[in-house]
């Protein structure tokens, strides 16, 4: 499937009412990388994919030196420093070495980079690219947490050697007790890459070819850096053409999130068009957010919508509240950062 179809599909997914009790009771039941991937009424899954430098790695089977991939591909900036780690943690396997290299989190939002170095001698340059038959999103087992997410394969600058690059993401929309991701279990479970050869007419699929039946699952504790402001402003807003709250402002280096509710809210999809991207009710596309930086920079917070969601909008009994969700195009200086607009309000970040 070409990352332009598999984009446009992952953007639709949201979550009914009905899939979100369902999930809910799912976690409760620990079951949560099976309700990771439910679908529909949340907005927006957002893949990365870039160039990147090459990766070294000395040998299969021992201790691997990677270049970290989350850092290859944001570069080494201020805001990459303020919410990532490097990992280096590697699994062998039949000739085969898997490699987390870094990681780059907030409270919501996982970039996970993985190397995938085969035998030597092994060329790893199908055009077509590389899957992952068994896959789940990077996960918190020890949390009621759950989200969607995805992966791309990373370009390589040397596509005739024994290696392959991958970023994969976790965005949560749900998180009993809103606990933070640092310091927390996260799991990882990759499995059986395989490249897609033919298309047959006759069944609409891609026929496979597999160049690996390993299955890799890791298990390692975040210990990221945590610079991220969390504010609970309380302030009245206009938005939906309804009076509200903006209860909650969280910023970090990848993500900017902002929580707004009331009552007013309720029943919201009788008066708002169904004029989102994708569709639906444009609920969460349209609304200003925007940073300033020290220097009175603007930063128009428009796209990376993954997580954002409703509530109370076609069910009147459910609370009335949106949640904005917007990502960067590159990590932030929160440091640097002064203030954040929000439907016209303005709200203070720095001391």
């Amino acid at each position: 499937m070409k990352y332009e179809q598999y984009r446009k599909e992952l953007e639709q997914i949201r979550l009914t009412k009905e899939s979100k009790e369902a999930l809910i009771h799912a976690l409760q039941a620990k079951q949560v990388p099976q309700a990771s991937r439910k679908p529909r009424r949340w907005n927006r899954v957002t893949l990365i994919a870039a160039a990147m430098a090459a990766v070294l790695v000395i040998s299969a089977g021992a201790a691997v030196v990677a270049s970290p991939v989350v850092r290859s591909y944001f570069g080494n900036s201020i805001g990459y420093q303020q919410s990532a780690v490097e990992l280096g943690e590697s699994i062998s396997q039949n000739g085969w070495t898997m490699t987390l290299t870094d990681c780059a989190a907030d409270d919501y939002t996982v970039y996970v980079g993985v190397i995938l170095t085969a035998p030597e001698g092994t060329v790893l340059d199908n055009e077509k690219g590389y899957l992952f038959e068994d896959w789940f999103p990077p996960d918190f087992p020890e949390l009621y947490v759950a989200g969607s997410g995805g992966y791309m394969q990373v370009e390589d600058e040397d596509p005739t050697d024994n290696q392959i690059s991958f970023i994969f993401t976790t965005n949560l929309y749900y998180n009993a007790g809103n606990q933070p991701l640092n310091g927390q279990l996260m799991e990882l479970t990759l499995g059986k890459l395989y490249h897609n050869t033919v298309w047959d007419e006759k069944e609409e699929r891609w026929l496979r070819t597999y160049d690996c039946e390993e299955d890799w699952t890791f298990r390692t504790t975040l210990n990221y850096s945590d610079h991220i402001t969390r504010l609970e402003p309380n302030l009245p807003v206009h938005t939906l053409d309804v009076d509200a709250t903006i209860t909650e402002v969280v910023v970090s280096p990848l993500t900017v999130y902002v929580q707004i509710e009331g009552d007013a809210l309720k029943g919201h999809h009788d008066w708002v068009s169904k004029n989102a991207p994708d569709g639906w009710y444009g609920c969460v596309e349209y609304q200003e957010v925007t940073l300033y930086t020290k220097d009175g920079t603007a930063i128009p917070m428009m796209g990376g919508m993954s997580g954002s969601g409703c509530s109370g909008g076609t069910d009147r009994t459910e609370d009335g509240w949106i949640r904005l969700v917007r990502r960067p195009e590159t990590l932030l200086d929160v440091e640097n950062l002064a203030a954040i607009s929000i439907c016209g309000v303005w709200i203070e970040l720095s001391c």
